[in-house]
């Protein structure tokens, strides 16, 4: 599965939540074991109001990307791999970058659902070469080596 090259997740911390809170959610988007290779940056913003707001960008780069990747995929239901599958041609842009969101607050519970209203965890998975490499690795990572589904609950 070297076909992931890097997995990006962004949040935004509103006035309202707790930084500390809402990373603790962020970090459920990776495995334990990838978790000090995480870069995370932020960047203050104003909203609309002039309430402040912060983003948080995380990513990892290369074999931790691959677990992260596989990692995601192994907490999601069966239910959600599947709305994942059934929706795939419509996640991956022409460049072979796979968009989802996930609930924060299933996140900072423990949990990985996938969520598509606003208050969200956004993954960006970029595959090396173009959308068919994408959906080709999505489909491996689901498949096994065997050719049945692996990742189930």
């Amino acid at each position: 599965m070297s076909g992931v090259r890097e997995v990006r997740a962004q949040v935004f911390v509103h006035a309202t939540e707790e930084r500390e809170r809402v990373l603790k959610a962020l970090m459920e988007i990776f495995p334990e074991e990838v978790r000090g290779e995480v870069r995370i940056e932020e960047e203050r913003l104003e909203g609309h109001y002039g309430n402040p707001i912060v983003k948080i960008v995380a990513r990892v780069e290369g074999e931790a990307a691959v677990k992260t990747f596989e990692h995601i995929l192994s907490r999601l239901s069966r239910i959600d791999r599947q709305a994942l599958r059934g929706t795939l041609e419509d996640r991956v842009d022409k460049e072979g970058t796979l968009y989802m969101r996930l609930s924060k607050q299933d996140a900072f519970l423990g949990g990985l659902t996938l969520y598509e209203a606003d208050d969200v965890i956004r993954i960006t998975i970029h595959f090396q070469g173009r959308r068919r490499a994408a959906l080709s690795a999505y489909e491996e990572a689901l498949r096994g080596p065997e050719g049945g589904e692996r990742l189930s609950t």
